[in-house]
């Protein structure tokens, strides 16, 4: 049966809602929409050779979509007054307006350059690396090499249903995660990574609140099959449980603030029916937009996925996102019925079994400057550092859990060379993968992390193909 929602928010499709929002930019100083400010937003951008058509080849001299120093200056510490209004107006220009080919070097470099360190063969790292990154991008990711050509072979499926544009199929639970306070399951004040609840029989080394990443870390991990929306199943405390059916007829209420031109401090208000979650369009031609009735999603594409390292590159995507957007999403918790101080809103039916609301700020311009300083800054925020600490873990802990080297014979973890960090040394490669990101030159940050990979650990190719991590000279 086709998908169906229920929800106040404008009837718009994904791209009028970037026509809508880069109409507005003059309003960045009043709200910004969840939709476009993103947790670790690309950062890397590439000119299309023909930006008309928005797609293909690129022009191989990557560019700081953020313009994060202003004027790319060499001290990014220094900006001058206005340089975050400067700075999020080319972003939002850049990936949104002009529709520049980019990626994130949090959600794809880092996870590419750890899974080769640890051992995954160069496809399966690319696989997860790539699948991460197309968690944030309508259309899919196609990756290009080091001269700029667009790598075809290797396009992502579009992930439309869980893309931080996707309002009505609970898309946007993947990047802003509310923890779950139901069952007896009370909110860590932050996402940490306890690795005492594995030694405890745990499926997860986070606390049982974290409804969502913990769903997604079973179902990457190959425990299950199936996904279900905001992680809510029959059985909250059974990993394995059921998704809810359409004869369960449970409900929830979400209310998130968003942001279009013509209309400040609204809310979207969405009540629609938890059941499994909506990832693939089977039928993306004839649907007009993620939220019509005519759209049909393949009810099996989790199943086709969990266990890979694709599944594996969205858990640690949602799982970063988690982190960067902890300011915004510790206070939003999913509740039975409506459990908050303030009235329950109109738009909330009497009986809908769960809700969720996101305080004012996840829409405001605090959203957008909490990602203004994640890359090319002298001082990386505390979630940076987090995202990849708990990714270089979890990885490996999937390669122990998956059997990789047992189904992989040919494949071994790489040996690090004089001067490098050992690869149990967690601590020192984040900060020696940190340093590399705190690059001023959007372009350094590729190659100082591509020269980790060749030079420290003998990993070749990076990931677009270079050998020796020499680029086209910028023209």
């Amino acid at each position: 049966m086709p998908y169906r929602s229920h929800s106040r928010l404008p009837n718009c499709q994904g791209s009028e809602w970037l026509s809508l929002i880069a109409a507005g930019t003059f309003m960045l100083a009043s709200v910004l929409a969840p939709m476009t400010a993103h947790a670790f937003a690309e950062d890397l951008c590439f000119h299309y050779v023909d930006p008309q058509a928005k797609s293909g080849d690129v022009i191989p001299n990557a560019f700081n979509c953020w313009n994060v120093q202003c004027t790319d200056s060499v001290k990014p510490e220094n900006e001058p007054a206005g340089c975050l209004v400067k700075g999020v107006t080319r972003y939002i220009n850049a990936t949104i307006a002009k529709g520049l080919h980019g990626r994130n070097t949090v959600h794809f470099d880092t996870l590419f350059l750890f899974s080769r360190m640890l051992g995954m063969s160069d496809e399966d790292a690319f696989n997860l690396a790539a699948y991460s990154q197309a968690t944030d991008l309508v259309g899919g990711y196609v990756h290009t090499d080091q001269y700029g050509k667009a790598m075809t072979a290797r396009k992502t499926d579009d992930l439309q249903g869980i893309t931080r544009l996707n309002i009505p199929t609970g898309g946007y639970s993947y990047h802003f995660v509310p923890w779950l306070r139901t069952h007896g399951h009370e909110l860590s004040k932050s996402l940490t990574y306890d690795p005492d609840y594995l030694l405890h029989g745990l499926k997860s080394p986070y606390a049982k609140s974290e409804a969502l990443i913990n769903h997604l870390r079973v179902w990457s991990f190959g425990g299950r099959q199936t996904l279900c929306d905001f992680g809510l199943m029959k059985d909250q405390n059974n990993p394995q449980s059921e998704c809810f059916s359409d004869t369960d007829d449970k409900w929830i209420f979400v209310s998130i603030p968003y942001f279009a031109p013509d209309c400040l401090n609204c809310r979207g208000e969405n009540t629609f029916k938890v059941g499994w979650q909506k990832i693939v369009l089977t039928n993306a031609g004839a649907c007009g937009g993620n939220d019509q009735e005519e759209c049909v999603y393949d009810p099996d594409y989790a199943t086709k996925l969990h266990g890979t390292p694709k599944s594996l590159g969205i858990y640690l995507h949602v799982m970063a996102d988690r982190l960067s957007h902890s300011y915004c999403t510790d206070p939003a918790f999913i509740t039975e019925g409506w459990d908050r101080k303030q009235k329950m809103p109109d738009e909330m039916k009497a009986g809908t079994a769960y809700s969720v609301w996101f305080r004012d700020s996840c829409g405001t311009i605090n959203h957008i400057a909490k990602h203004y300083p994640e890359t090319g800054h002298k001082k990386l925020p505390e979630q940076t550092i987090k995202a990849m600490d708990f990714s270089y873990l979890e990885i490996q802990n999937w390669l122990k859990e998956s059997n990789y080297f047992a189904n992989n014979p040919q494949q071994n973890a790489a040996t690090p060379k004089p001067g490098y960090p050992k690869l149990n040394e967690t601590g020192k490669i984040v900060k020696m993968v940190g340093d590399a990101l705190k690059q001023a030159d959007a372009g350094g940050r590729n190659k100082a992390l591509c020269e980790i990979a060749l030079n420290g650990y003998g990993i070749t190719p990076w990931h677009d193909g270079s050998t020796d991590c020499k680029y086209p000279a910028k023209k």
